[in-house]
């Protein structure tokens, strides 16, 4: 069967394409539950349940509807690898592809073990100054002097 689409307009063929993933969509549905029906008679004739040959119920293997599934647990940022020496907003981990400011880099000349180097001086940086931060809030003891007459008055005798 072929179709000429060329005679159609662009709304006519929107309108089949929706038309068509419909019927895709009916008809896989409808050959999920007739497959179902057929797998539910054969283990019934077997003296079993679809969940005894399964080993669950097959609906309990669709996520819950109100979303009780495993929480979600976030995970720890990636270790920052390769920095810009002049930007040091640009940071890169070195996973996925490499970021446009990375090729731009490499396609000036510039190596990959500078941006690296950077990185390494920028996290040395970094720890410099958390440490003064620290150190700086961080009160220092102080110890108190008595003055030299009130400790000469405690050695001398009372009059």
């Amino acid at each position: 069967m072929t179709v000429n689409l060329s005679n159609y307009t662009l709304t006519q063929l929107k309108q089949l394409r929706a038309r068509i993933e419909n019927e895709i969509a009916r008809q896989q549905s409808a050959g999920k539950d007739a497959l179902l029906k057929k797998l539910k008679r054969m283990a019934r004739e077997q003296g079993l349940s679809l969940a005894d040959v399964l080993g669950s119920s097959p609906k309990s293997e669709k996520p819950k509807a109100n979303g009780a599934t495993r929480p979600v647990v976030p995970k720890p940022p990636v270790a920052v690898n390769y920095r810009h020496p002049s930007k040091m907003d640009l940071a890169w981990s070195g996973r996925g592809r490499k970021p446009r400011w990375v090729e731009a880099w490499l396609a000036h000349g510039g190596a990959l073990d500078a941006l690296a180097t950077a990185a390494a001086k920028f996290d040395k940086k970094q720890q410099r100054v958390a440490k003064a931060a620290t150190d700086s809030v961080t009160p220092t003891p102080t110890t108190t002097v008595a003055p030299a007459d009130a400790a000469e008055a405690e050695v001398a005798p009372a009059n």
